[in-house]
């Protein structure tokens, strides 16, 4: 298979972490980026609604309905 190459930026936290993975593990970096973003992501975990589902229920308003109820918006 050919590969090519990219080039990213990270901070230098994030830098010194995977090089402590690749000590640990014995691997290469590149072999760790390589297995994440190759690695399929749960599609529950990254959904809009997981994300967001400890939200529901959290946010207070009125009581009167969002929708114009007045006569002459009214279609017929």
């Amino acid at each position: 298979m050919s590969m090519k190459g990219i080039t990213i930026k990270l901070p230098e936290t994030t830098l010194r972490q995977l090089k402590l993975e690749a000590r640990k593990s014995g691997l290469s970096v590149g072999a760790i980026v390589r297995a994440r973003v190759e690695s399929p992501q749960p599609s529950e975990e990254g959904s809009v609604f997981a994300m967001s589902s400890d939200l529901a229920g959290s946010l207070a308003g009125s009581s009167i309905s969002a929708t114009n109820a007045r006569r002459k918006f009214r279609r017929t």
